[in-house]
């Protein structure tokens, strides 16, 4: 299911009062923020993520992917782009270009959405804790800390 499907249960108005609230964090936390108007799919981005797992820079991938998007606002399918992600995380462009062009990490990825299916996941970020436990959307310090220390006292 594609991004742009998870979304669709939300209307233009809930969609754009979600990103307004986006826009109030991020400007309440100094924080640059301007995504693309238009929600782009992100296969493609996600496969170059997993090429990256697999090669130990998945963590060197996250700001260059959020810069990308949520603040220069460019479409994280286009190559051109992605390209410039993977050579900013010091990976080989050209071999993460090709397995996603390939679809090498497809069925990962499918994998890994059924699984989110299975716990009911709508949102990013959500987090499932001690499979009992899910807290959805992102949530203050002080708010994911006081939910681990009830579920620590719940043990």
């Amino acid at each position: 299911m594609s991004l742009l499907q998870k979304l669709g249960h939300l209307s233009a108005p809930q969609l754009e009062m979600m990103m307004a609230e986006l826009r109030q964090r991020a400007a309440g936390l100094g924080l640059p923020f301007n995504p693309p108007p238009t929600l782009f799919n992100t296969r493609r981005a996600l496969q170059l993520a997993e090429f990256g797992r697999d090669r130990g820079r998945l963590d060197h991938l996250h700001r260059p992917l959020f810069q990308a998007y949520f603040v220069d606002g460019a479409n994280l399918s286009d190559e051109g782009v992605l390209r410039r992600v993977a050579e900013a995380a010091g990976l080989d462009a050209d071999a993460g270009l090709a397995a996603v062009r390939e679809g090498r990490y497809a069925r990962r990825l499918a994998d890994a959405a059924a699984e989110a299916d299975r716990y009911g996941v709508r949102a990013v970020p959500t987090f499932i804790i001690n499979d009992r436990y899910k807290v959805v959307g992102a949530q203050p310090y002080e708010k994911l800390r006081e939910i681990l220390r009830t579920v620590a006292r719940e043990g």
